[in-house]
């Protein structure tokens, strides 16, 4: 499965919205004995898996950032899509061949320490610079300085 999602795109936040409203339309559809909105929602999520396992990079990049912009301008859900990254993908996911795949290492490699060391340390994530913090576990309240870009925070370990 791994050398067949090599080269797809993958998912995003347009592929999750897609799903989630095929899924909806799929309940709706079938509670209320719809079969046209069940037929809709079947094909919402074949666009959404087809999306997925594209191999047009940069066509589901500009799809989905045009969607978070439309999405940012929305009072209740545009805090979530308000920030320039580019959802799951994260900002370094549209370079090609070498740079994605050691970026896949390294996360890899970040799950597997974070799932060792879970009994013993809490993991959070730095407001400012996004970087992984591990602190100690159980010690209460406790400050935290970034190491990469100095912002303080208080947490609870």
């Amino acid at each position: 499965m791994q050398d067949f999602m090599k080269d797809r795109y993958g998912v995003d936040d347009l592929s999750c919205a897609l799903g989630a409203l095929g899924v909806v339309l799929t309940l709706v559809g079938t509670i209320f004995n719809l079969r046209a909105v069940s037929i809709v929602a079947l094909a919402i999520l074949i666009v959404a898996l087809l999306r997925s396992f594209s191999k047009n990079r940069d066509a589901r990049c500009s799809e989905n950032a045009a969607f978070r912009r439309m999405m940012a301008k929305l009072p209740i859900v545009g805090e979530r899509f308000g920030s320039t990254g580019s959802g799951y993908r994260g900002s370094g996911s549209s370079r090609g061949g070498a740079g994605s795949a050691e970026q896949l290492k390294r996360q890899a490699r970040t799950a597997k320490k974070m799932w060792k060391e879970r009994k013993t340390k809490a993991f959070l994530k730095c407001p400012n610079c996004g970087t992984m913090l591990s602190v100690p576990r159980g010690k209460g309240k406790i400050i935290v300085t970034c190491p990469k870009c100095h912002a303080r925070m208080e947490t609870k370990s």
